[in-house]
């Protein structure tokens, strides 16, 4: 599912010229960049593939070995399952196929003052004061095993946070999330900034963000 952009643009972020600046190959000093992860996002094409011809394949199978629509109870629910496989494995290729082939209007940008984030036409921009109960959904808790990422390998694809981080920071053993968010204090209203990690992993963004939003509020006392 794509991420809800009903947050209104704030007046004091230009959210237009972040992006523009973003796409610059020098960026100015504290500013991260998030491109789409066009690797990421491929491979999972070719995986939604893949669940899209067990699916289908297997319904395939099991109707000629059946011989045909006559089924019986257990193996008609068997079908619909198959069934289902092979649609939602074909809708969610789609899905990505179409945001591959707009990768150029997916980025996230995160500066000492603002959250940007562009997902095709649509754009958003939230000051980092502004922000507030981050949720990563879909995590353990209370894990005290790190592992360390380098987080200037261009296979996390977040361009800027070595200056930021200094390169290497630990980071929580977790479980894949299922979405991360945010409320905008403005409105009080949810934020969704990803649900897979077609960007990076969520995790990384995660405590990108919080890092981000915990200086803002040391700026602002």
């Amino acid at each position: 599912m794509e991420a809800a952009m009903n947050t209104p643009i704030d007046a004091d972020v230009d959210a237009e010229g972040i992006l523009h600046t973003a796409r610059q190959d020098a960026l100015p000093d504290g500013w991260t960049v998030i491109p789409l992860n066009v690797a990421t996002v491929q491979r999972s094409i070719w995986g939604w593939v893949g669940g899209m011809v067990v699916g289908f394949g297997l319904l395939a199978w099991l109707l000629v070995a059946l011989g045909g629509l006559n089924l019986g109870f257990g193996t008609g629910i068997i079908a619909i399952l198959l069934a289902f496989l092979g649609l939602g494995s074909l809708w969610l290729a789609v899905k990505y196929v179409r945001l591959l082939a707009d990768k150029d209007r997916q980025l996230i940008v995160m500066t000492p003052d603002a959250y940007v984030q562009q997902r095709g036409a649509q754009v958003i921009g939230v000051p980092m004061k502004d922000i507030a109960h981050i949720t990563l959904r879909g995590v353990f808790g209370g894990d005290a095993s790190y592992s360390q990422v380098d987080e200037r390998d261009y296979r996390n694809a977040v361009l800027g946070v070595g200056q930021i981080f200094g390169g290497v920071r630990p980071r929580r053993a977790r479980r894949t999330p299922d979405s991360l968010a945010f409320i905008d204090t403005r409105t009080d209203e949810p934020v969704i900034i990803a649900e897979d990690n077609s960007f990076t992993d969520l995790p990384v963004l995660d405590e990108l963000l919080r890092t981000y939003v915990e200086n803002a509020r040391r700026r602002k006392n």
